[in-house]
């Protein structure tokens, strides 16, 4: 138990000297070989900090990418439905002729709608005798 012990100590104090050491502390007692060795080992674990933020960068940029597309073919759809609404009579935004009224107020920053119904329909007139030949 007491060795196990000792040996987790001796492995905590080499990694806090290499924590210190990669910080730029403790350099002075190394040799120019371990002074190679350090920044070699920096220079990798570098190269593999930037390479991972390209990464998530790239893939951050091609969601968005996907998504600005997404959004533009969903916009001309909307464009087109809305042109074709306003050109088409059969979706009732053209004028017309029943004698309907109706009126949106904005009362106290509420919204009201008012619907008025439509006139009871006028009594028909007697058919027209026809022409005489």
């Amino acid at each position: 138990m007491q060795e196990q012990l000792r040996k987790l100590k001796d492995i905590n104090h080499m990694l806090k000297k290499e924590i210190r050491q990669r910080i730029g502390e403790d350099l002075n007692e190394l040799s120019i070989d371990h002074l190679r060795v350090l920044e070699q080992n920096m220079s990798e674990a570098l190269n593999g900090v930037r390479g991972r933020k390209y990464h998530v960068i790239k893939t951050q940029t091609d969601t968005y990418k996907k998504k600005v597309r997404s959004l533009k073919e969903r916009h001309g759809n909307l464009r087109m439905e809305y042109e074709a609404r306003l050109e088409d009579p059969q979706y009732g935004l053209v004028d017309s002729e029943g004698d309907y009224e109706s009126a949106a107020a904005l009362v106290n920053g509420v919204s009201n709608l008012y619907i008025c119904i439509p006139p009871a329909p006028r009594a028909a007139s007697p058919p027209a005798p026809p022409p005489a030949s």
